[in-house]
């Protein structure tokens, strides 16, 4: 009897050269029989002829995107997949051999609908990526217990939703994405409840986001994750993290400068409007926690500003002002204006 089958999603812009690694790491999974689907907004640095590249080795296809940005690339791939499990890949992650299969496996699972897998840091040249040896993870932490600030944050306002409690990675009721970090430990051991946690390694049933559409009010595409992943978990599904899926994430310098302020306060900006895009269908998000949440976070960051004179975290402050102007024209539908607001950011 035949497998599921399987599409690989993967969004890309102006990262020909590192489209070229990840598409390379596909041709050495150690199952076959998936198709890989592009979606490339054009840009004139050859990524369509590295797609071309690999149409001999690999079952691909390519979608032009016209217009939009990430989330019109998601909708884009989504409404074009074929496979019954559709695969996630960042245009920056090189997938370790068994990532696919390790995938697929994971559906085995009863009722899973969504599968989180970890995110190695990494850079090209490194030769230990050859061997696929391990590396640090960019999604779970080294240490096991809550200290500090953490500890605190845990206690005020990163209480899960509801049903959430024991997953690794979760919304907070103050619509924050958030780790449980007292399953971080299980989670380096073995398979965890969680929701979707990074878009660089993750798959998804394509019968549980069937019609889904993600609204266009997104630049780049910050918790489209946790947006996707909760809309699974209201179909009934479960999700899951599984250690054992791995993908080397490479650092280089397409990626968001920290220097950067104005492209920074986008970020953040797009992290805190998950609270906004939920509030009205998630009865169990609250108010108080989102209240306390902002308070404890400009306390920090006017602390940085005054005290260390730490002028990058400006960006903290603005994106808070921001998120609340633009959150209300997310929370009434006026998604065009709110993608017009995010649009003079990163101008």
């Amino acid at each position: 009897m035949a497998g599921p089958s399987v599409t690989v999603l993967i969004p890309t812009y102006k990262r020909a050269l590192l489209l070229d690694n990840v598409l390379e790491g596909l041709t050495n999974q150690t199952t076959g029989g998936f198709e890989v689907l592009v979606v490339a907004k054009p840009s004139g640095d050859a990524t369509e002829e590295v797609v071309e590249k690999y149409r001999g080795k690999l079952e691909v296809r390519l979608l032009l995107q016209r217009w939009g940005y990430m989330v019109e690339a998601l909708n884009l791939g989504l409404r074009h997949a074929k496979g019954d499990i559709i695969v996630f890949l960042d245009d920056d992650a090189i997938p370790f051999p068994d990532l696919i299969r390790r995938h697929i496996e994971s559906y085995r699972l009863s009722n899973v609908g969504g599968v989180s897998g970890d995110v190695l840091k990494a850079s090209l040249g490194d030769p230990d990526l050859a061997f696929f040896k391990d590396k640090p993870s960019d999604l779970l932490p080294n240490r096991n217990k809550l200290t500090g600030v953490a500890k605190i944050a845990f206690k005020l306002w990163s209480k899960p939703l509801a049903g959430e409690e024991v997953f690794l990675f979760y919304i907070s009721r103050s619509g924050v994405p958030s780790m449980n970090y007292y399953a971080a430990a299980a989670a380096k051991c073995g398979i965890v409840k969680s929701l979707l946690a990074r878009g660089a390694n993750m798959s998804v049933l394509n019968k549980a986001v069937n019609g889904f559409q993600f609204p266009s009010s997104w630049i780049q595409g910050f918790t489209f994750e946790q947006y996707l992943s909760w809309h699974i978990a209201k179909q009934g599904y479960r999700q899951i993290f599984n250690p054992k899926i791995k993908v080397y994430h490479i650092a280089h310098g397409a990626s968001l400068s920290r220097n950067d302020l104005r492209r920074q306060v986008l970020l953040y900006t797009e992290q805190k409007l998950l609270y906004y895009r939920l509030k009205k269908s998630e009865h169990s998000l609250s108010f108080m926690h989102r209240l306390t949440w902002l308070l404890f976070e400009l306390m920090l960051d006017m602390k940085h500003i005054c005290l260390d004179r730490d002028i990058s975290r400006l960006a903290g402050l603005k994106s808070t002002w921001n998120s609340l102007l633009i959150g209300i024209k997310v929370q009434v539908g006026a998604q065009s204006k709110a993608l017009g607001e995010l649009e003079k950011l990163r101008k």
